[in-house]
């Protein structure tokens, strides 16, 4: 079978968090091909884990991804002082198609696809843009795992998750797509401390989950059970009207979060402080501009905020460098971005910001955020993970639910009924005809017991 149709069949997405369905990137044509195995987030050691003990799966399917899309470059992007990782990779980089090492520093956001291109072939990606843009494809370690399983026919039904912080057992977790957050963490021993508060996610991009029914995805990187009184915490439950309303009384323009960017110092058009200036232009109109549940930006009526400010929501990133790092005030800039970018996509507006910058700015080979006192900053120094390690199986549950949409595009097409027996590995929902999108398929054994628009539900029969 072809790669890309073996890829598409397996229900493969990017891992990293994107969600981006892996066989439209197989079907392109591009110059370079780059492995991010740059793990960056903190706390995060899931790809540290799977590179070091898959480093041949990896280096293989580099090489059959590479072959496909006419790469003629193949490179492994990486930590430099990850060193278990470099040496398991290091016996695999000779052969037809040589692979690259391209190490980069302990900083943050080295992982980020944009800042990895720029560290391992120097080419930025234009405003608004995708690496292939400059020809360039990124997968994510643990998406070219999948691809390699994809080649002997194995879809994706499991997830490798870290879990950290006030767990009983804490680590990486193997798990069934569609296990909920309660049942990922009861298997790392449960929560020590009743009052701790759940991220799902890294620290820095991560989000609050109160709710722990919802599922794992194909997409779901961590769950890092964190004092209640952690900043990482206590920053997520402030409601976005209470961050606006902090931004109109102490923003002082020190504009340390733009020159700390990490979107501006590759060249684009971001500048967050001007965002806090349009915010305190538009004044207390623009807080009662957002509506009920507090989470849309709407421009205000008679407030005019120029358009290539508000289309700056598009280049951001959402880091978070400029709210955990760089604001000496500890305000949010990417908050402001994101309602932003959330006012223009409900009115329909395009990203005017399409630049492509030659270079980056000098100071994006200095202006680094140190990732060990970034993990100071955010109090989580004493939750720190080895770099390596054995993923714990965990046994199936007695249901998962399998969301429908766990990618970039349209949610899949259930293929099963209700009351239908199904296998592991069994595809339950299809990619909609002509659309974007990925396969779903059964993670255990079980009989189908509901389905709706978001779900499907299987429940375990042995």
């Amino acid at each position: 079978m072809d790669l890309v149709a073996s890829i598409r069949d397996a229900g493969v997405v990017g891992a990293g968090g994107a969600g981006f369905p892996t066989h439209v990137k197989a079907s392109s044509r591009a110059e370079v091909l780059v492995a991010n195995g740059a793990e960056c987030e903190p706390l995060l050691v899931t790809d540290q884990w799977i590179a070091a003990r898959h480093a041949r799966e990896i280096a293989e399917a580099m090489r059959a991804v590479g072959t496909r899309v006419g790469a003629r470059r193949l490179v492994f992007g990486v930590k430099a002082h990850y060193h278990h990782v470099i040496d398991a990779i290091r016996p695999h980089l000779d052969g037809d198609t040589p692979i690259e090492l391209g190490c980069v520093g302990d900083f943050y956001p080295a992982g980020d696809e944009q800042v990895l291109v720029h560290e391992v072939t120097g080419r930025v990606v234009p405003e608004g843009g995708i690496p292939l843009d400059v020809g360039v494809v990124v997968n994510n370690v643990a998406t070219l795992l999948n691809v390699r399983r994809a080649m002997d026919g194995v879809p994706v039904t499991r997830k490798d998750v870290t879990v950290a912080g006030l767990v009983a057992i804490p680590g990486v977790y193997d798990v069934p797509v569609g296990i909920s957050a309660a049942e990922v963490i009861a298997a790392a021993g449960g929560m020590t401390d009743e009052a701790a508060a759940v991220i799902e996610g890294g620290p820095m991009m991560g989000m609050l989950r109160d709710d722990l029914s919802v599922p794992v995805t194909k997409t779901t990187g961590a769950y890092l059970v964190l004092p209640s009184d952690n900043p990482v915490v206590t920053v997520r439950r402030n409601p976005h009207a209470t961050v606006f309303r902090r931004a109109l009384a102490v923003c002082c323009q020190c504009r340390m979060c733009t020159d700390q960017c990490s979107r501006a110092l590759l060249g684009h058009r971001i500048a967050p402080h001007l965002a806090m200036r349009a915010l305190l232009a538009a004044g207390a109109q623009a807080v009662d501009g957002l509506d009920a549940s507090g989470h849309r930006f709407a421009q205000p009526s008679g407030v005019e905020i120029p358009p290539k400010v508000r289309a700056m929501g598009y280049l951001c990133s959402q880091c978070g460098i400029c709210e955990a790092w760089a604001c000496p005030l500890g305000l949010s800039p990417r908050y402001v971005l994101g309602d932003f970018k959330a006012g223009m996509l409900a009115e329909r507006l395009a990203n005017p910001l399409r630049d492509r910058p030659d270079t980056a700015l000098e100071a994006q080979a200095w202006i680094r955020v140190p990732k060990p006192r970034l993990v100071e900053r955010l109090g989580l120094k004493g939750f720190l993970l080895p770099h390596e390690g054995v993923p714990v199986v965990v046994a199936d549950p007695w249901e998962v639910r399998l969301n429908l949409k766990q990618h970039v595009g349209a949610p899949a097409t259930p293929t099963v009924q209700v009351g239908q027996r199904v296998t592991v590995g069994q595809c339950v929902a299809r990619i909609p005809d002509g659309a974007l999108g990925a396969c779903i398929h059964a993670s255990m054994n079980g009989v189908v017991r509901a389905i709706d628009a978001v779900s499907i539900r299987i429940e375990r029969t042995h």
